[in-house]
């Protein structure tokens, strides 16, 4: 009889575990289709700007 209340939290702690990684998937994955527009409009206006000039500065010792 104990062996049968084990085998139902074990199964109960697995279908938990599922849910829980179920949900952290739903939830990474709307982030990364929430940030991909504003991810390549980035990415094209830094593409498209003129390169920095960069100032070299003089060793003045």
């Amino acid at each position: 009889m104990n062996s049968a209340i084990s085998s139902r939290r074990r199964k109960n702690a697995g279908s938990m575990t599922r849910i829980v990684l179920l949900i952290s998937f739903l939830i990474l994955f709307s982030r990364l289709i929430f940030i991909l527009p504003a991810a390549f409009e980035h990415h094209q206006q830094k593409n498209s700007a003129p390169p920095a000039t960069s100032t070299v500065l003089s060793d003045t010792r």
